[in-house]
């Protein structure tokens, strides 16, 4: 028996499953497999970013999402037992997003709230289904799945590797995953806690020999603990070994454990993100350090980025030329924040004089100082959010007006009615943005390519986002500005609807796999 489908998702963490969700949303057909016994019950991965809300709103999750988690809106920094200094975060990213805060939204939840909307299309995940072999031709993939001692034979047009680290189909693809491993090794805990810790906030605690990170958790008073192990701890370290360093100076005190658990950082990329029909997402293409929040959510932005155009080369439309975008797109932002967060992250677990004076001494002094500037501090929340994200030397990224420029992200622009110009982008669509009335040019060239229009009035909101009333900008379904054109240019968009864009009917209902 072959079963068939138009996507095998291999892995069913954050990023497999919203691949599956949005893939479904467009009417195609997935079959996504997972070794595990069923979504994680441990918090793994803590936060979600703004630029994961905005997606998430998208595809009709916001609302769902914005009820399980919570808010936390400052850094408290300790040093040696004392609060040295605070950043306030509240509000930081107002004007920029419908999001503008840090938001807990911890990776069981992630995995629960996605399952259960995807379940809600008639699409359920295999779970206790490993993938043992993988092949491909220029037909497709061929996998064998096995599960309980059985083996099942799936052929599928496209393979998507969301399994993790020691991905499965990244090996059998033959690609590297560059870079290394810190010699240090960490801890993790799930705890309840009292003591000096500020309860909701993130508390940051250095000393001369270690650093903790205290994380809040959607329940009160209960935090998620990471911290560096000694070099003598044995390697089967448990909570014990580190208890005393948690309640030293009165610093916590621990109520309760939930969950410990010790680990080694890997700073890792692919080699490539695309080999022929199967593409690598998440922690199969990139691994590094917590620092930041950033690995769920760059799971989750590979997935937004690769679902619609798997969709419209299924539907057929430009097939080859849009897929091998998905690399050259994602991966140096990858690369980047491997390095970036390797930077960071060494310089808070360094040891030595010079180490422990930057940390103990510069950092409590200069960070308070830096984070007073509102320029800073928006630089930051553009930089964590990941709303500062943008693809300027993709094909795809075309033209200019003002300060938009193809592939950035289409600036949030709120309505009086409480409204935004972000909820026309749920339809997961190609369409076309004006921000003040269009010429009518433009209304018969959209009508002529079967594109929706979207008009917007001109407001003080529309300007300050760099938003021109003349302005004419073609959307990806993602939320990217494709083209931005100052006046209409019916050459320059009948070029690039013709390479790039493809209307496809509407969507049909989720298919199951079906045997051939």
């Amino acid at each position: 028996m072959t079963r068939t489908t138009d996507v095998l998702i291999s892995g069913a963490g954050p990023t497999g499953l919203f691949l599956a969700l949005w893939l479904t949303r467009l009417g195609v057909q997935v079959r996504i497999a997972d070794p595990k016994p069923g979504p994680v019950q441990e918090t793994r991965a803590i936060a979600v970013q703004a630029r994961t809300l905005e997606f998430y709103d998208q595809l009709g999750l916001g609302d769902d999402a914005m009820a399980r988690g919570r808010h936390f809106d400052r850094l408290n920094l300790f040093v040696r037992g004392q609060l040295r200094g605070a950043v306030r975060l509240h509000g930081v990213g107002r004007g920029l997003t419908p999001h503008p805060y840090l938001y807990i939204l911890t990776q069981d939840q992630n995995e629960a709230l996605l399952a259960q909307h995807l379940a809600r299309l008639g699409v359920t995940v295999d779970w206790n289904t490993e993938v043992t072999t993988f092949t491909q031709d220029r037909g497709g993939v061929t996998a064998t799945l096995e599960h309980g001692g059985q083996r099942e034979t799936v052929h599928a047009r496209y393979a998507a590797g969301c399994d993790g680290a020691r991905s499965a189909v990244r090996h059998a693809l033959g690609i590297p995953l560059s870079g290394g491993t810190y010699a240090q090794r960490f801890y993790v805990a799930d705890l309840t806690l009292s003591g000096q810790v500020r309860e909701g906030d993130v508390n940051l605690s250095l000393d001369d020999d270690h650093f903790l990170a205290f994380f809040p958790m959607p329940e009160p008073h209960r935090h998620r603990v990471v911290g560096q192990l000694s070099r003598d701890a044995p390697q089967d370290a448990t909570f014990e070994a580190v208890r005393g360093e948690l309640e030293a100076n009165g610093l916590a005190r621990v109520e309760r454990l939930h969950w410990f658990s010790t680990y080694r950082v890997h700073h890792r990329v692919a080699d490539r993100f695309r080999a022929g029909r199967a593409f690598l997402l998440g922690d199969a293409a990139h691994v590094h350090t917590p620092v930041g929040g950033q690995g769920m959510n760059t799971g989750l932005g590979d997935a937004a980025n690769l679902a619609w155009k798997l969709a419209q080369a299924i539907h057929g439309g430009a097939a080859e030329a849009l897929l091998d975008t998905y690399e050259p797109e994602r991966r140096p932002f990858a690369v980047s924040l491997v390095n970036t967060t390797d930077r960071v992250f060494s310089g808070i677990v360094q040891n030595g004089p010079a180490a422990r004076f930057v940390r103990l001494t510069v950092l409590p002094s200069v960070l308070p100082l830096l984070t007073r500037a509102e320029v800073v501090r928006r630089l930051l929340f553009l930089t964590v959010s990941q709303t500062r994200l943008h693809y300027p030397a993709s094909p795809l990224s075309q033209g200019a007006v003002g300060r938009v420029r193809g592939g950035q992200r289409l600036p949030w622009v709120p309505q009086a009615d409480g409204r935004s110009n972000f909820d026309r982008l749920r339809s997961l669509s190609w369409q076309v943005h004006t921000y003040g009335p269009p010429a009518p040019d433009v209304l018969s060239w959209c009508a002529q390519q079967a594109l929706p229009l979207h008009v917007f009035p001109t407001t003080s909101a529309s300007r300050r986002a760099g938003l021109d009333p003349l302005g004419i900008y073609l959307m990806r379904p993602d939320g990217y500005v494709g083209l931005a054109l100052p006046t209409f240019d019916r050459a320059a968009l009948d070029r690039y609807v013709a390479r790039w864009v493809h209307v496809p009917p509407p969507a049909p209902a989720a298919r199951h796999a079906r045997p051939s």
